[in-house]
Formats: C-alpha cells, structure tokens, sequence
C-alpha cells in the first residue's frame, strides 16, 4: 500500500525560518524575479521561501486533488500557483525505455519496518480518515488523485508556460523522483538551474535505473551540482519499535538509515563552472547566494558574493550582502558585534576564539538562542504567508 519512503511532510530538510539576505532581497528583487518548481507540494511552499515576498513566483506540483484545491483555494500570493497532476517523464525519454520493465523501488525494507506496522494498526482498510489526517499520515493511496495515464513532464509544462528561466527545483512525490529529475536532463542547463532539493533513499540496488542516492548524486555530478547539505532519517523494524521523531507516523529516533533530503548547488566559488556562471545575470547570482544563505550556509553564499562582487554590485549592495551573511553565520549566543568586516579581522587576530567550547551553560544558552530564532522565524513566516507574500 505504501512504497516506504514516506514522510509526514514533503518539505526539504535544511532550510532556515531566519534569514536576513531573503528579507533583503525580498526588498529590491522585481516581482517574480526567484523562480521556484516544487514538484510533490502537499502541506504548500515551503514556508522559508515567503520572505521573498512578491520576488517569488512558484508553481506547485501535486497529484492530490484535494490538497491542491486546498492550496489553491488559500493562497494569496499572485506569484505562486498550483496544479493538480502526477510529475513523470516522457515514454520515449531514454532513461524511460531503458527502466521499461524494471520496478521503481527494489530491496524495499518497507514491509518490515514499524513505520509500516503502525499503519497497520492506526489506519485499518475500513477505518474512515479525513483529508487532514491523510496528509499528517501520508495516506496519499487514499486520496483522491490525478489522473496518473496523463502525467504532466514537467520541462514541458514550463515551456508552455514561457518560463526561460529556474533557479531551485524541489522533487518529493515518495517514489519517481529519480524518474523525474531525468526528465531534467537537458533543461537543468537551458534554465540555468541553480539548485535542486530531492528526497533521496539509502537503500535499493546497484542498477543505474534505480532511484537511490548514489545515482542521483552521479547524475547531478555530471550536470554540474555539488552535494551542499544532506540530512538522514531513520527508521526501525518491526521486531523492536522506537519512538517516532515527530508528531506524525514516519522517522524513528533509531534504526537503519532509510531517506533523507539532498540539497545540491552549483559551486560556482569553485571556478570549475566559470563558462556557466559567464551566462548569469547579476539577479541569477544573488539568487544563488540566496540560496545557499537559506540553507544555513551564509559561508557558501558569501564565497559566491565575494568572488562576483563586480555582477553582483548591478543589483545589490554587495558590503550590504556580506554583513547580512556575516549576522547569520554568527555563533549562537555570541556577543561578537560588527558586520562582514569585523569578523573576518576578529579570525585573523583571534582565531582560537573560533574554537567551540566545553562550558555547559554557554552551550545551552546557545541551543536556546538558535531555538528561539528558529521560533521567532516561523511566525514571521506565517504572518507573512497570511499577509499574501
């Protein structure tokens, strides 16, 4: 019944409620100037991205009919919109010719995994749910679906649509998603993306058909992304349950690695992928650090600005940009004071005040702090989210 990569949301792991930069280019980014994909949307955009304001434009891809009308029906923002259709890939595609006949999931551990034990027992075949139980329990087979004989590829909807341009892809459908990242292959480079989060699984065979890690990573290497944050959720057997990690049926606090969430980027601070990046607008390249920057890597966004000050300086205040990356990267709790500048001389004459510490209330106080802005951030977004941006 279920495929054994479920999870109680389909957002990405690693993106940060608090995020100076975003609100900052929230304030001089045109309308729609971040384009966003997210393919398998249940539960709406991911919230982090609201604080782009009306510079976001997305589109959200669901096979959930219920879901989507509901998105629809409460979204504000005119930048972002929702269609109700399974994500697949073309039949004569030459990655589909060559899965013909393969399963999508193989050496699934599903079946014997508490997860899988506790639908048993919580959802019975003749128990009545509701739609929002549903989508806390990631009972998708029970909902009212697309039509899966007309899929919609995903490229192909977005020509029609005029867009030229992408800057993150988010793939989580809970089964295709290796599937439909091939359906990327040529227009990763002809929309210039500049990120992609898909959720990936540990588990599967050698075959290069195969949805797991390893493949998407060598795919993505070879269109030219680097790994940049990877998260890994576990789930334990049947024979000795653990506690679920959150509130809904998914993760266990123990068990085998099962799936996790991988962001990649390209590392243009590199200079492995100079001939890509001459083509980026300024826009394109404070997108790309705003990335990075919502990911929790200020470090990564600030090479990017640092290395393209001269592109970057055509739409943004680049010191600006720095000492905003520069209050994000610092410590939690730190008293440290000062923007860009100042923390980079402050490591160059102390740089063992870098050095983490051993002092329990020091780092409780910290914990506290990057729990309380993480808090704070989350009902910023939710104001945001019913204020329409």
């Amino acid at each position: 019944m279920w495929d054994g990569i479920l999870e109680q949301s389909e957002t990405v792991d690693g993106l940060v409620n608090s995020c100076p930069l975003l609100d900052y280019v929230a304030e001089i980014a045109k309308p729609g100037a971040f384009q966003l994909v997210d393919v398998g949307c249940s539960g709406g955009i991911d919230r982090p991205w609201r604080r782009l304001g009306r510079g976001l434009h997305a589109i959200g891809i669901d096979a959930d009919v219920a879901e989507i009308e509901r998105l629809q029906a409460a979204e504000n923002n005119p930048g972002v919109t929702y269609l109700s259709a399974f994500a697949g890939i073309a039949p004569d595609h030459p990655f589909a010719m060559k899965k013909k006949g393969k399963p999508d999931l193989e050496r699934n551990p599903w079946p014997r995994l508490s997860t899988a034990r506790y639908m048993e027992i919580a959802y019975p075949k003749d128990k009545l749910v509701t739609d929002k139980e549903k989508r806390s329990a990631n009972l998708w087979p029970e909902s009212r679906l697309a039509d899966p004989e007309s899929p919609v590829i995903v490229p192909e909807y977005l020509k029609s649509r005029g867009i030229a341009s992408l800057d993150f892809l988010k793939i989580d459908v809970d089964g295709k998603d290796f599937e439909i990242l091939q359906s990327f292959d040529q227009t990763l480079a002809e929309l210039g993306v500049l990120g992609v989060g898909i959720e990936v699984r540990f588990w599967g065979s050698h075959v290069d058909t195969d949805g797991a890690f390893h493949n998407v990573d060598r795919f993505l290497k070879a269109q030219g992304f680097e790994l940049f944050n990877l998260s890994i959720r576990r789930y334990s057997t049947a024979a000795l349950p653990s506690r679920f990690s959150g509130r809904a049926p998914g993760a266990t606090e123990m068990g085998r690695v099962h799936q996790g969430d991988a962001m990649y980027a390209r590392d243009l601070g590199s200079g492995l992928y100079d001939d890509f990046a001459k083509r980026l607008t300024g826009e394109k390249v404070l997108n790309l650090a705003a990335i990075f920057a919502v990911f929790d890597l200020p470090d990564c966004a600030a090479e990017v600005a640092l290395k393209f000050r001269s592109v970057l300086a055509l739409v943004c205040d680049v010191d600006k940009v720095l000492d905003l990356l520069a209050a994000q990267a610092q410590p939690r709790g730190s008293a440290r004071v000062g923007g860009y500048r100042e923390l980079m001389e402050d490591f160059g004459r102390r740089p063992r005040g870098f050095l983490a510490t051993k002092n329990p209330l020091v780092r409780a106080g910290r914990a506290w702090k990057k729990d309380y802005l993480k808090w704070r951030g989350r009902l910023q977004l939710l104001k945001r989210e019913r204020e329409g941006f």
